[in-house]
């Protein structure tokens, strides 16, 4: 039976858990477009419903600039707050623009990604705006700042909600600044601001910040959003509001169901790669005044909509230890306020049946029930899939309503040619897998970047070979040719790709790889990437040639078929048939021979690992050629006519 650490699952949540396998990777800039929602009837149930204006103690729809201030630290930069209408991110990694409730009126923004420029700056950015006026909260002791927002994180920066009670005193903030509630400085996004490419699920996103231990009662109030970082993308703020913190209100984050018990979350999971038994959990902050007694994690279990159980609270509560860890067994169901708490239960794994699995989480305490003003909150859903012997991390045709975004060949700078997307695998059962399966952005996008004409290539990898400390593209356990992706695979919005044979796997962890070749962005690449559920560093990875390996941290759409791919694969889409024409030997000490047997024209075209081309010619016998000149390494062939192309990957040694 898996053991399932408390401390590793949580973690994927924090924003802070790395594989052992990949705690090398850094995460990459990158161009990133809102996601979508594949579906349109969303059943997230723990939305927080922002406030009107007369809920509001304070409230401010920024459509009167000046009743902000917007400054900076002088010494640092030149970079300011803008509050205004029309504004937009620039930059090189632009972000979209928040979709907030009053955008049409104004809102604020800081624009970290223009600043650094093309390449980044290197200057500790540090910009604010604050109230112009102060604010009289004398007559409520317990307030919450509430706002909408939007925002993606990057490496090096901390974002800041800081109040003052007499408008003159305000702390110095850097990206390694501490949050000091009593001293009235407040981190807005802690285990995402500085992690990486990590961001807000939802375009806007209403957050709140309990700010009662330096505001409440105060007669006199300033709040200040305050920015600190280099070179990061761009955080919105809109529709700010003070209101009276509620006095039960219990918020369940989210809901775990983990087979692994690491920390991924699968959208399908193959019958015989499930294993003994799963986790389930969730974890419960108390954001409430009053301390909660009787909390109570409960889960309804559901196959294909019809129960399996209802009401299971065999959960065990844990709090945090000194470390920050998720350690601590508690048994009294006590939760104080501004505390969080996990609750986690093993069972033995459903995989009898297959068919997708619901389960709905519920907490509950003495004081918050069913019926209660803030229960909105208190419910959670996650779903997975068991299947014969398809292995997906995404849950894209699983998940009520996926969010998604896409990544591919035009996602980064020189990722054009050789660009790679992986996506990691445990395997509880020795296997067979036959290929891969691949989401296109046109299954899910109604103008797709994908186009016609490139080509893939579909690998397995070792996870130690991935984790290297120089990452060798050839390293591979097996792989495809090279497959030209047609009209009718964007039709389809996928690809069915085999291996020449069935690879047989022994129980392990592997990476299943896609690699992209777009011809300069001729023909361009994306595949869809899954943003539903937080999955750890590491559980989808990207390659850039002649860069290094970076961590994506979604769930890349790039999934397993084990068995021996009986009646599966691509399917009416014409395969190479240049059979008449043979590239060898490979390896090669630097001459290849390229032999013909029809006499026709064929266009030569050798491009390195970069995608620059380093010989083109025309030929219509046989040919050699010399390499050698070039250096070792890894370059691609293509032979071509105006009827078939065929490609093949040499490595010169």
């Amino acid at each position: 039976m898996k053991k399932f650490t408390i401390s590793m699952i949580i973690f994927c949540f924090c924003v802070s858990f790395t594989f052992a396998q990949t705690n090398n990777f850094q995460p990459k800039k990158s161009q990133q477009e809102v996601s979508i929602k594949l579906n349109n009837n969303n059943n997230n149930n723990n939305s927080i419903q922002a406030r009107s204006g007369s809920d509001c103690i304070f409230s401010d729809d920024f459509s009167d600039p000046s009743t902000w201030v917007a400054e900076h630290d002088e010494t640092a930069c030149s970079l300011d707050w803008e509050i205004g209408t029309g504004l937009s991110a620039g930059g090189s990694f632009a972000i979209t623009t928040i979709e907030s409730t009053t955008a049409d009126n104004g809102f604020a923004m800081v624009d970290s990604d223009e600043y650094g420029g093309e390449e980044g700056g290197t200057e500790v950015e540090d910009s604010w705006f604050t109230t112009a006026s102060s604010i009289d909260l004398s007559n409520y002791p317990n307030v919450v700042l509430q706002f909408e927002t939007w925002y993606r994180s990057w490496t090096f920066e901390k974002c800041w909600v800081v109040t003052s009670t007499d408008g003159v005193t305000w702390p110095e903030l850097t990206p390694d600044s501490e949050a000091d509630p009593s001293a009235g400085i407040y981190e807005v996004f802690p285990g995402i601001s500085g992690e990486g490419g990590e961001g807000l699920d939802d375009n806007p996103t209403t957050w709140r910040i309990n700010i009662s231990p330096s505001a409440g009662g105060e007669s006199q109030v300033w709040v200040r959003f305050h920015w600190t970082g280099t070179w990061g993308y761009t955080w919105f703020v809109d529709d700010v509001c003070i209101i009276e913190q509620p006095a039960d209100d219990l918020v369940l984050n989210y809901g775990v169901v983990s087979h692994t018990g690491t920390g991924e979350e699968y959208g399908r999971i193959p019958m015989d790669q499930v294993g003994n038994s799963m986790a389930f959990g969730g974890e419960v902050f108390n954001f409430g005044v009053n301390n909660q007694s009787g909390v109570s994690l409960s889960m309804d279990m559901s196959l294909d909509g019809n129960t399996i159980t209802t009401g299971e609270t065999g959960f065990t509560m844990y709090s945090v230890d000194a470390d920050g860890f998720y350690s601590v067994e508690e048994t009294d169901g006590y939760i104080d306020a501004d505390e969080s708490v996990y609750f986690e239960m093993s069972m033995d794994n459903p995989s009898n049946s297959m068919g997708i699995y619901t389960n709905d989480f519920t907490i509950t305490s003495d004081a918050e029930i069913d019926g209660t003003e803030n229960f909105n909150n208190n419910m959670q859903t996650r779903e997975f899939e068991i299947t014969e012997d398809l292995y997906s991390l995404d849950g894209i045709g699983v998940y009520e309503n996926a969010d998604i975004t896409r990544m591919g060949t035009g996602s980064f700078t020189d990722a054009t040619d050789g660009f790679m997307i992986m996506a990691y695998y445990e395997l509880d059962q020795a296997t067979d897998v036959a290929g891969l399966e691949i989401l296109l952005d046109s299954y899910a996008y109604e103008t797709p970047l994908s186009a016609a004409g490139g080509e893939v290539v579909i690998s397995l990898r070792d996870t130690a070979d991935v984790n290297a400390e120089t990452f060798n593209p050839s390293a591979t356990i097996v792989e495809s040719d090279f497959y030209m992706v047609s009209q009718a695979d964007i039709d389809n919005g996928y690809l069915q790709l085999e291996f020449d044979s069935p690879e047989s796997l022994p129980s392990g962890a592997y990476y299943a790889c896609v690699e992209m070749y777009s011809n300069n962005n001729q023909a361009d690449i994306y595949v869809l990437d899954d943003e539903t559920v937080p999955q750890p560093f590491g559980a989808s990875l990207i390659y850039i040639p002649g860069d290094a390996v970076y961590t994506n941290g979604t769930a890349s759409a790039v999934r397993l078929k084990l068995g021996d791919g009986a009646n599966w694969g691509n399917i009416g889409i014409e395969e190479d048939a240049l059979q008449a024409v043979s590239v060898y030997p490979n390896p090669s000490n630097g001459i290849i021979n390229i032999n013909i047997e029809d006499n026709k024209e064929y266009s030569i075209e050798i491009t390195n690992i970069l995608g620059d081309i380093i010989i083109l010619k025309e030929i219509n016998s046989n040919n050699s050629i010399d390499l050698s000149q070039f250096g070792k390494g890894t370059y691609l062939v293509k032979v071509s006519n105006s009827e078939l192309s065929k490609t093949e990957k040499i490595v010169i040694e």
